[in-house]
């Protein structure tokens, strides 16, 4: 399959899923934009809002840049060195976290500095490693491996941020303790390092290109019409989003009775949602399509955020960890198919190109959202008016418009078209029918788990019989979908040699 024993092609795959489950948390736990980074400068170094917008931007103007290093990279390495290079690079600058307690206000340049060496890598990483497993994993089997496969890292990725909380806070939120975070962060990713390295792809994934991709070929991407409508739509959405997101942890952690490890257990239930609803998703999108799933995710998504966001407050707040968990539902979905309708859209012999426009392009302009939000913050007064008793702060104006821009933009997105898409009105009657989408049930089900001790003893159990299974999963993952997709290849290869044999018989003989 794709030039590598069928042996060899299933140890990549389980390879594949063992170094997600190491290198994701360490991504959640350091990219600037994501609530634990977020609580480490504004619980532990005290920054403001407009230097969090600054920040939160880093990985995002990273992607808009990565091209130029990723062109460049690609005349000197294969695909597969890229990504190794990159998984180092990307890891090793947050053991410089250790020197801030000995360091004065040069600690802004410094971790500028970190977050802008470890992102740019990662950036770089994602779109070598999005090209290698495009190359690896057949069509036919993409959408339920990388489902399955997310499943598996989104449960470690939720112990590990759960831990990561409870421990920071267990030592009053310390620099020591947020630096021995990062460092056991960057040592995860290098084991991640080693499993990649270890898998086995095919001669276009490990042959080093020497000629450099050039400008009219990037140019050419944007005159696909199709693909630069799904380049629209995300960068739109992800500068709608970026407006607010990035200031979701700054107002928990200032405004709210929450400390860190409390920011951490929020984000932790948004992966449970996220790793509750994948058994869905992936299922819908085959159906449906990915454009389908997207656009209600998107719907599902903002609108929930929007009204649990504009009713917050010190006085409520216990919403939030229904919210959280619904966000993490729909993100999963939203995620998951963006990365496929992506992968789907992009001819084979373009992959490079078509991907490292895709993350250049959309990043561009959502870089501009978290320093927007930033100065929007600043110019409005703090309290913009009064609801429901409790004061209407810049944050409720700023995350509630943030919403209103999102849904607004998935017009751009309906607008795509998708050859395998269904309509969307289909979807949204099999939903109706699916207990994980009746909100009742689901926040009743929270609620149980979260408040009651009969609950909580309950996921305990379910926790440990999880970690137990998952421990096994991660080895047999990929088996049955392995044996699927040879058969499909099989059956693929032996009716395209019928119809050559029946083309030529039919083609009449020369002299006739």
């Amino acid at each position: 399959m794709n030039g590598i024993r069928k042996r060899d092609f299933l140890l990549s795959l389980k390879y594949a899923t063992i170094e997600a489950c190491f290198s994701v948390p360490m991504l959640n736990l350091t990219r600037s934009n994501l609530p634990f980074v977020i609580g480490f400068v504004t619980a532990v170094l005290h920054w403001d809002a407009g230097l969090v917008g600054w920040l939160a931007s880093v990985p995002l103007i990273c992607h808009v840049i990565q091209p130029l290093v990723t062109n460049w990279l690609q005349r000197y390495f294969s695909l597969r060195e890229i990504v190794l290079i990159n998984f180092a690079f990307n890891a090793l600058p947050w053991a410089f976290i250790s020197l801030f307690p000995f360091l004065g206000s040069e600690t802004v340049p410094l971790l500028f500095a970190i977050v802008f060496i470890s992102s740019l890598a990662d950036s770089v990483a994602a779109v070598a490693w999005s090209a290698s497993m495009s190359d690896l994993v057949p069509l036919s089997i993409r959408g339920r491996y990388f489902g399955d496969r997310n499943i598996i890292f989104a449960f470690w990725n939720l112990i590990v941020l759960l831990a990561a909380g409870q421990f920071v806070d267990h030592f009053n939120n310390t620099i020591y303790a947020f630096g021995a975070v990062f460092a056991t962060a960057a040592g995860a990713r290098m084991i991640g390092m080693y499993y990649f390295a270890i898998m086995k792809f095919p001669a276009s994934v490990t042959t080093r290109h020497a000629k450099l991709t050039k400008l009219s070929e990037y140019l050419s991407v944007l005159r696909d019409i199709n693909y630069l409508k799904l380049l629209l739509f995300i960068g739109i959405w992800g500068l709608c989003l970026n407006l607010a997101q990035p200031f979701y942890s700054v107002y928990v952690l200032q405004q709210l009775p929450y400390t860190v490890g409390d920011l951490t257990v929020l984000a932790t239930i948004a992966s449970l949602g996220g790793l509750l609803s994948l058994r869905t998703w992936g299922p819908l999108s085959d159906r449906f399509g990915n454009k389908p799933v997207m656009v209600a995710c998107s719907l599902l998504w903002a609108g929930t955020a929007a009204l649990s966001w504009l009713v917050v407050g010190p006085e409520r707040h216990a919403h939030l960890y229904v919210t959280y968990f619904i966000t993490g539902f729909m993100t999963s979905g939203f995620q998951l198919c963006q990365f496929n309708l992506m992968i789907n859209l992009v001819p084979a012999e373009k992959k490079a190109a078509y991907i490292s426009v895709f993350f250049a392009f959309s990043n561009l302009i959502t870089a501009f959202g978290p320093v927007m939000g930033g100065q929007i913050l600043s110019l409005l007064p703090e309290q913009v008016g009064t609801l429901m008793g409790g004061p209407l702060t810049n944050y409720h104006a700023l995350f509630v418009a943030s919403m209103v821009l999102c849904l607004l933009s998935v017009h751009v997105l309906q607008s795509l078209r998708e050859p395998t898409e269904r309509p969307l009105r289909e979807l949204v009657r099999v939903m109706r029918g699916m207990h994980e989408f009746n909100p009742v049930l689901g926040f009743a089900t929270l609620a149980e788990y979260m408040f009651t001790p009969r609950g909580i003893q309950r996921l305990v159990q379910s926790s440990v019989r999880t970690l137990r299974r998952q421990t096994n999963v991660v080895a047999d993952v990929g088996e049955d979908l392995v044996e699927g997709g040879i058969r499909a290849v099989k059956r693929r290869t032996r009716k395209e040699k019928e119809d050559a044999q029946r083309a030529a018989l039919k083609k009449p003989k020369d002299g006739q």
